[in-house]
């Protein structure tokens, strides 16, 4: 009798269980976010987390019955919870409101987008790139950085194409083959825009030292003194002949302001994914050719040196990749959705 009544009391507490966790049902925080292209980040020690798109931001946090939105609004009722396997959900309600904040709108009228995205793998084919050679337990390891950089573009590419089907992303190489520096700016160049539209250029490479202990992944940009020849005089009409030295100075500093701010956001995204295995070299001017012959904002990542024993090996490994090409994508994204904030005339 006593172990019938042990086993109806198991049973009756399975059942409640089961009725919690039923009445705990909700959209994955996750898949959310890629349903909506929202921006997933995660603070795992304070179980906080973020999604951001457009400038809209939402807040919430495991076990906390509300949602903040854009740091003002407080959505109450909203529950934030962990499911059996540790995943983390919102409420129905919460979801809703969320996928209606992201909702896509129309670009305001006047207001400039952001329409294509460069991603330019360097080296390729014939020209490896930087080559690192160093030998573990007996085995020659031989690193090309051709082959890392091509790896990591398709990543940030997919991530891209994922997040932005309406925006033109386009690789310069997304396979082996050898294409000029002049190449790679000349597809960049090329793309047609419309008054409202704009275009970025990320180039991403390997580093190499004479000195075997440099480590650490870099963002560069054009110095901001440098100055290219954005605008052709002769596409201007007679009258604004004269002047096309001004216009060319501002939209060049417009460039700088936007170059600097999009490797501060590869940066930042870089810090998170990455910064706890391989140090922040910082940000860095220099006249390399395809940022100065992009005729866009542009910089390019070095993503670590493979002449460093020690960031080798981690480069050798497919899911430290990926973190490189999440980091890039966070930031790439961020700068795009601050910069496609739709504001009124």
């Amino acid at each position: 009798m006593g172990k019938l009544r042990t086993v109806s009391t198991v049973l009756i507490l399975l059942l409640i269980s089961q009725f919690i966790y039923a009445e705990k049902s909700g959209v994955s925080i996750y898949d959310l976010s890629v349903s909506t292209g929202a921006t997933f980040s995660w603070n795992p020690g304070m179980e906080t987390g973020e999604l951001f798109k457009r400038g809209e931001v939402v807040r919430f946090k495991v076990g906390v019955p509300f949602i903040l939105i854009n740091y003002t609004k407080k959505m109450e009722s909203v529950e934030v919870f962990r499911s059996k396997n540790g995943a983390v959900y919102i409420s129905q309600n919460g979801a809703d409101a969320i996928r209606d904040l992201f909702k896509d709108k129309p670009p305001a009228p006047g207001s400039m987008v952001v329409k294509a995205i460069i991603i330019d793998p360097g080296h390729g084919g014939k020209d490896p790139g930087a080559i690192g050679r160093h030998v573990v337990n007996g085995e020659k390891i031989v690193l090309k950085e051709k082959d890392l950089v091509l790896d990591v573009a398709k990543d940030v590419f997919r991530q891209l194409k994922t997040k932005y089907p309406e925006k033109e992303i386009i690789m310069t190489r997304d396979s082996d083959k050898y294409i000029t520096l002049e190449g790679r700016t000349e597809i960049a160049n090329r793309v047609k825009l419309k008054e409202n539209e704009a275009m970025i250029f990320v180039s991403i490479h390997a580093n190499a030292s004479l000195n075997s202990h440099s480590k650490g992944f870099e963002i560069w940009y054009l110095p901001t003194d440098y100055r290219r020849e954005l605008i052709d005089a002769d596409s201007l009409d007679k009258d604004l002949h004269d002047v096309a030295p001004i216009l060319n100075s501002m939209l060049e500093e417009e460039f700088t302001v936007e170059s600097i701010l999009l490797a501060k956001q590869i940066q930042s995204g870089l810090e998170k994914t990455v910064g706890n295995v391989i140090p922040d070299r910082g940000l860095k001017e220099e006249s390399w050719f395809v940022v100065r012959n992009a005729k866009m904002p542009a910089v390019l990542i070095e993503l670590g040196f493979v002449t460093n024993r020690e960031e080798a090996l981690i480069m050798r490994k497919g899911e430290y990749l990926k973190k490189i090409s999440e980091g890039i994508y966070n930031g790439v994204s961020n700068f795009v959705d601050h910069f496609d904030i739709t504001i009124p005339e």
